[in-house]
């Protein structure tokens, strides 16, 4: 495969300088690889220049520096003319640090997904939380170092030739964002995206986006144009040791898959039941059942209770596929209305802050800071 590397700059010499360095001593093995650093217009020439005197020794080197200002959406778009010299594209933006050992992973998955039409993109990150929900994300691990989400990336991402050509032809039909119960509520409010819509393509058509269990890139939390000061509640843990081999699924039925809200696909199967019927809402970002009969939720609802679970095991979901006993989780029948009285004093903010209180960052910074400024820094991704 010819990958190209793609670096997407605009006004920030030190962090341009951070995520070039690391670039630069990451491990390539034989390989030839081209560097293409896109720098937007802004009121400095620092980071062009910068750019034009930086070394690469791993293969050719391309500046291209708009010379009028594009604007992030605009910006990131246009890199898709690049497949016309290259099958696959690992797009960085500058507040990005890589891990010395991501391009193993790179040629690993690339070689694996290139001609998958249920791929829609590769994920150098992991998430360590739900930026919509505000919660912990933790998948659930397999043997397997991937896991398969309808959510696309943009903080180290991998796009393939055909999958981008599929995505941008959809773009064009679909530049209008309308509401719809099925795309997380928070990216209507991203009104400057670019991100937006290859989350909402991939929910749409039932696309994914593959992500590894160890991440080979990790967000910065840079201040810039959309914040004031530096956060670090981006960080995902650098994977700092290489694989000899990476043992990535063969067949559907393999993979771990979540949807567009981060809610485990894995429940249907555990509760005999289907995605037109089964509404997946542990992370309780839902305000109705959207047509569907069935509501499972930890929400505390008026509807009939089909079954409940409790709230022992991390990731959540394994509460519902192990069948835990209790009284947290409820599965609604939402054809039946009653009056419920709902004893106890749990929630799931409740249970967020208990797991949460093992990292110093909460208590340090103050949660709702934290994802404020994650959730700004996101619309205009």
């Amino acid at each position: 495969m010819n990958i190209a590397l793609v670096v997407v700059a605009y006004n920030r010499v030190k962090s341009l300088e951070r995520l070039l360095s690391s670039l630069k001593h990451a491990h390539y093995g034989a390989n030839n690889v081209t560097l293409i650093i896109s720098i937007d217009k802004s009121d400095t020439t620092a980071v062009s220049d910068y750019a034009n005197n930086f070394e690469w020794p791993h293969g050719d080197k391309i500046v291209k520096a708009w010379e009028e200002n594009q604007g992030l959406r605009k910006h990131m778009l246009s890199l898709g003319n690049y497949f016309d010299c290259f099958d696959a594209l690992v797009v960085l933006e500058d507040d990005i640090i890589v891990s010395p050992y991501f391009y193993s992973f790179v040629n690993a998955t690339v070689t694996k997904y290139f001609d998958n039409p249920l791929i829609a993109g590769i994920s150098l990150y992991n998430f360590p939380v739900n930026p919509y929900s505000q919660l912990l994300f933790e998948p659930v691990v397999t043997k397997y170092d991937v896991f398969l989400m309808n959510t696309a990336q943009s903080w180290g991402q991998i796009w393939m030739k055909n999958q981008w050509k599929d995505f941008y032809a959809w773009y064009l039909e679909n530049t209008d964002f309308k509401y719809s119960d099925r795309i997380p509520e928070p990216l209507f409010q991203w009104r400057k995206s670019w991100l937006k819509y290859h989350t909402r393509y991939c929910i749409e058509r039932n696309k994914y986006f593959v992500y590894p269990y160890s991440a080979y890139s990790s967000n910065c939390g840079d201040a810039g144009t959309h914040a004031q000061q530096k956060n670090y509640a981006f960080q995902s843990i650098l994977r700092m040791g290489a694989f000899k081999n990476y043992v990535l699924p063969e067949s559907e039925d393999d993979y771990i898959c979540y949807d567009g809200f981060f809610e485990s696909k894995q429940i249907y199967k555990a509760l005999n039941t289907s995605e037109n019927d089964l509404l997946l809402d542990l992370n309780g970002m839902h305000k109705s059942s959207c047509g569907k009969r069935f509501w499972l939720t930890t929400s505390k609802l008026d509807f009939k209770i089909v079954k409940t679970f409790g709230l022992e095991l991390r990731p959540i979901e394994l509460n519902v596929t192990e069948n835990i006993q209790g009284n947290e989780i409820f599965l609604y029948d939402t054809t039946i209305i009653i009056t419920n009285t709902l004893k106890g004093e749990f929630s799931l903010v409740k249970y967020n802050r208990r797991v949460l209180s093992v990292i110093g960052f909460v208590k340090k910074y103050g949660i709702k800071r934290i994802f404020k400024d994650l959730l700004m820094r996101l619309a205009h991704r």
